[in-house]
C-alpha cells in the first residue's frame, strides 16, 4: 500500500510539473505571439467588433490621412490613388486580405480593444457609438510617392528607408501594388503578389550585397585579413562547380577593400572556404539570420542562412550571396543601417503614435529598442569605410550624394541556374549624417543590374528623404 501512495504522488508531481510547464509556454507564446494570434485575419472578435466600432484613423508621420471612417460607418484611404497604393501594403485593407498590414495586425488600437472601463463609460453616458484609437505611422506618405513613381515601370520589388538610429520605418514601398479602394482589381491580381508586401515577406537570394555580411565574419575571425592580397583570376574552382564573377571579369591581383568595391565574387567565395561554414554561420546569425523576428510593430519573414555543412559548393556560394541564402529587402536595410550605427541593429519601428479619442497618448507605444548587437564599433567602421569607397569609385558610384557620406553595396543576384534570365538588382547602404542617419535597401525583380538599376532609386530615395528633413 505504501509503495501504491508513493507512485500516486510520484505521477501527481509528473502531472502538477507538466501542468506548469503548460503554463510557462502559454505565458511564453501569449507575450511573444499574442498579437500576432489577435490580429489573425479570422478572428470573430476583430469581425464583430468592427460593427460596433468606429475604427480609428491612421495618418503618417507629417498627419497625412492615409485611412479613415467617414459619417456612414464606410472605411476609406487616402484621397489620391498614387498615396494609396504608395502605403497600399503598409496600411493594409480593411477586409484584412493583405496579411499583416496595420488595419489588421493594429487593429487592437484601431478598434478600441485597449480602451478602458472610463473610456467606455464616457461614450455610453454621452450616447455616442464607441470609436477606436487613431494610430500615426512613422513612414512618409510623400517619401513613399516618390519612391513609387521612380521604381521601374512594370517590375516587381521593393524599397525600404529606415532611420537607423531609432528604427523607424521612414518607407515600405512594395511593387506590385494594389489600390484599396478597388479591392476587386486587387484579389484579380492576386495571383500576380499584388497584396504580397515584398519588403517584409519577400526571401530573396542577396548576391552581392550579402558580402557585407562575410566581410564582416572575415574581419572579426581572420587576423591581418586587411593587409592581405587576392588574385582574382575569374575563375574559382571548388569542388564541382566554379566561381566566376559578372560578365566574367578578372580583376587580377587586389586588395580586400578593392574586392568588396568591385564585387569580386572569387576573392569572397575564397573568403567563405577560409572561415567555414560554422563561423560565416555565426556572424550571419549574429545579424539575425535563422532568427524568428518577433517585433513589435509588424511582421517579418524570416531570413536563412545555411549552416548544415552541405559542400564546399554550397559554403563558397553562399559567401556571396548565392546557394541557400535568403533575406528580405527590410533585413537587408537594417544590416546596412547597423553598419552606420557603430554595429547596433535596430528594431524596425512602424507606430509613431497611438491616441484615444480623447486625446491622451496610450502608454503602452513601442520605444526605440536595440535588436542585436551585429558586429563590433571597430569592425562596422572598417566596413563603412569599405561602403562609401564603394560609392565613391566602385560598383555603387550611381549611389552618390554630392555633400554626403553615402555608403552602398550593389547586388546581382541568380535568379535561376539559367544564366538567360536577369538577375535581381540589389542596393543596399546609408547616409552617414548626425542629421539623416539613413539606411535603405533596394531590390528589383529581375531587374538586371544592381549598379545601374538599384543605386539610383536608392539615391532617389535617400535624396527625397534628406529633403524632406528626414
Amino acid at each position: 500500500m505504501k509503495e501504491l501512495r508513493r507512485h500516486i504522488r510520484l505521477v501527481g508531481l509528473c502531472l502538477m510539473g507538466l501542468f506548469g510547464l503548460w503554463m510557462l509556454y502559454f505565458c511564453y507564446s501569449t507575450y511573444f505571439y499574442g498579437g500576432r494570434w489577435f490580429a489573425n485575419p479570422y478572428n470573430t472578435r476583430i469581425s464583430s467588433k468592427k460593427q460596433s466600432v468606429i475604427a480609428g484613423t491612421i495618418t503618417d508621420a507629417a498627419g497625412e490621412v492615409l485611412a479613415y471612417t467617414d459619417a456612414a460607418g464606410e472605411r476609406h484611404y487616402a484621397q489620391d490613388e498614387a498615396t494609396r497604393r504608395a502605403v497600399s501594403h503598409v496600411v493594409g485593407d480593411d477586409g484584412a486580405k493583405v496579411a499583416n498590414g496595420v488595419e489588421t495586425f493594429h487593429a487592437q488600437y484601431l478598434l478600441g480593444f485597449n480602451s478602458n472601463v472610463l473610456e467606455r463609460l464616457a461614450d455610453v453616458i454621452r450616447g455616442q457609438q464607441q470609436r477606436g484609437d487613431d494610430i500615426q505611422l512613422t513612414i512618409s506618405a510623400e517619401l513613399s510617392r516618390t519612391i513609387a513613381e521612380a521604381f521601374p515601370e512594370g517590375r516587381l520589388g521593393a524599397v525600404v528607408v529606415l532611420n537607423y538610429r531609432t528604427g523607424d520605418v521612414l518607407a515600405m514601398v512594395s511593387k506590385g501594388d494594389f489600390d484599396p479602394e478597388n479591392m476587386d482589381e486587387a484579389l484579380a491580381n492576386e495571383e500576380a503578389g499584388a497584396l504580397v508586401n515584398r519588403a517584409t515577406q519577400g526571401l530573396y537570394p542577396p548576391g552581392s550585397v550579402f558580402k557585407i555580411v562575410t566581410l564582416a565574419s572575415a574581419l572579426s575571425s581572420m587576423p591581418g585579413v586587411e593587409e592581405r592580397t587576392f588574385l582574382c583570376t575569374g575563375q574559382l574552382a571548388v569542388d564541382r562547380s566554379v566561381v566566376t564573377d559578372a560578365g566574367d571579369a578578372v580583376h587580377g591581383e587586389q586588395t580586400l577593400v578593392q574586392a568588396f568595391s568591385n564585387s569580386c565574387n572569387n576573392v569572397f567565395a575564397s573568403l567563405a572556404l577560409d572561415l567555414g561554414y560554422q563561423t560565416l554561420g555565426l556572424t550571419a546569425q549574429t545579424m539575425g539570420f535563422n532568427d524568428n523576428f518577433l517585433f513589435r510593430d509588424l511582421v517579418v519573414y524570416n531570413s536563412s542562412y545555411p549552416i548544415d555543412d552541405k559542400s564546399l559548393d554550397d559554403l563558397a556560394w553562399s559567401g556571396v550571396g548565392q546557394g541557400r541564402v535568403l533575406v528580405t529587402p527590410l533585413h537587408m536595410a537594417m544590416i546596412a543601417g547597423a553598419v552606420a550605427n557603430d554595429g547596433q541593429m535596430m528594431e524596425p519601428r512602424l507606430l509613431k503614435a497611438v491616441v484615444t479619442p480623447q486625446g491622451q497618448t496610450r502608454s503602452r507605444l513601442s520605444g526605440s529598442a536595440v535588436y542585436a548587437e551585429a558586429m563590433t564599433p571597430q569592425v562596422a567602421q572598417i566596413i563603412a569605410d569599405y561602403m562609401v569607397t564603394t560609392v565613391q569609385g566602385g560598383t555603387a558610384r550611381q549611389a552618390a550624394i554630392s555633400g554626403y557620406r553615402v555608403g552602398g553595396k550593389t547586388g546581382s543576384a541568380e535568379a535561376s541556374d539559367d544564366k538567360t534570365i536577369d538577375t535581381h538588382a540589389w542596393f543596399a547602404g546609408f547616409v552617414q549624417d548626425d542629421e539623416h542617419p539613413l539606411a535603405v535597401a533596394v531590390v528589383v525583380e529581375f531587374g538586371g543590374s544592381g549598379g545601374s538599376v538599384a543605386a539610383p532609386l536608392a539615391r532617389i530615395a535617400l535624396e527625397k528623404a534628406i529633403s524632406l528633413g528626414l
